[in-house]
């Protein structure tokens, strides 16, 4: 598996140590350093589209580097990145935005985790993630600094849906709408996700993009 670890303070980067062979996925045009050794090329993954709407298929494009040698990655952005590791058959759920880089043979897939009407609008918002599935190594990046939650069963935490970074499968999410009148302006309304163990959360300082209607 890929060596994995951050180098940096205020805008980090990612450091990568790739045995021969060994292949890692990385965020496109993401590469800022690699030895002459580390092979890069691009691998196009086609996924049926988990919210059910057009088109019937999506897709996430990558740069996969292969070793021998060393690579860092970098998006530029202030924000911790964290390196982990999943075991056989173990799974993670991440915001797509804040994946760096896992190892080529860990499983990939999108998964939508809530579906939600803002009144107002027309058509529904979808809380979409990427679920990474073990053995491997990975590493995301979030925006402003992480905060992570063991919750026991039943036991829950509120926030907002661009502040969600991460959870395990098996966490409930349930959205609450608020706003409206009399204490706020008529059409004003947002959303709010209680997770509800057990399971561990990761929510962040900074706000990642939610999708918005699929058109």
């Amino acid at each position: 598996m890929t060596k994995l670890d951050h180098v940096g303070d205020v805008a980090p980067a990612l450091l990568l140590q790739l045995a021969p062979g060994e292949k890692s996925l990385v965020l496109m045009d993401s590469v800022k350093y690699r030895d002459p050794t580390v092979k890069v090329d691009r691998v196009k993954l086609t996924f049926p589209n988990p919210t059910g709407q057009w088109p019937s298929k999506l897709w996430r494009y990558f740069e996969t580097l292969e070793g021998p040698g060393s690579a860092t990655v970098s998006t530029g952005t202030v924000g911790e990145i964290r390196p982990q590791s999943l075991g056989p058959g173990e799974s993670i759920l991440l915001h797509h935005a804040s994946l760096l880089a896992h190892d080529a043979s860990m499983g990939f897939g999108l998964v939508v985790l809530a579906v939600y009407q803002v009144p107002g609008l027309q058509q529904a918002s979808y809380l979409e993630a990427v679920q990474l599935t073990g053995p491997g190594n990975y590493a995301y990046q979030t925006l402003g600094n992480a905060l992570t939650f063991q919750l026991k069963s039943g036991e829950s935490i509120r926030t907002v849906p661009h502040a969600l970074l991460g959870l395990t499968p098996g966490t409930a999410i349930r959205v609450n709408i608020f706003g409206g009148l009399p204490n706020f302006p008529a059409n004003h309304y947002f959303p709010l996700l209680d997770v509800i163990g057990p399971g561990t959360v990761m929510v962040h300082s900074g706000e990642f993009f939610v999708e918005g209607p699929t058109e």
